[in-house]
């Protein structure tokens, strides 16, 4: 089987980098051999639970969409007005500035949402202290996320 090795994708509307992805070639040119739709659900898992930084504008409108929400829908579920997470959204790949309680609130109510499981939830709590720290995050343009293999795993 073929792979591609640190493979950077900004089709999620964010820089991802893959360590390693099954591929295909195609005209002589390696393509990754999966089901980007399959993996959404398990890479926003992964974000909500284990990214260090606070949301970008490109994520929360990720987000936003693989939970099917309009704006108004969404700011609805978060409690929030709808021009506030248009606000979000404009930042693109800079952080969103969400404020950190609400951010944390977000990562717990999507992670309800997405997932039966638990145990998510449960580790999710368990990091809000270290979640907390995004109130003193002062990165100004957002980093692409590493995402470890698991989160492939999960998406078969």
């Amino acid at each position: 089987m073929k792979t591609l090795e640190n493979y950077k994708w900004n089709g999620f509307g964010f820089p991802v980098i893959f360590n390693s992805l099954p591929a295909i070639e195609l005209r002589g040119e390696l393509i990754p051999d999966i089901d980007w739709e399959k993996v959404a659900k398990p890479l926003i898992e992964f974000i909500c639970l284990h990214q260090e930084f606070s949301f970008s504008g490109s994520q929360v409108k990720f987000i936003r969409h693989q939970l099917n929400m309009s704006l108004r829908e969404f700011a609805k579920f978060m409690g929030v007005t709808h021009q506030s997470v248009m606000r979000w959204e404009e930042r693109k790949n800079a952080s969103a500035q969400i404020e950190a309680h609400i951010e944390i609130f977000l990562r717990l109510k999507v992670l309800k949402t997405l997932s039966k499981k638990t145990k998510l939830l449960i580790k999710a709590v368990e990091r809000v202290d270290d979640i907390n720290t995004l109130k003193t995050s002062t990165y100004k343009v957002f980093k692409a996320l590493r995402v470890p293999e698991s989160v492939l795993a999960a998406s078969f």
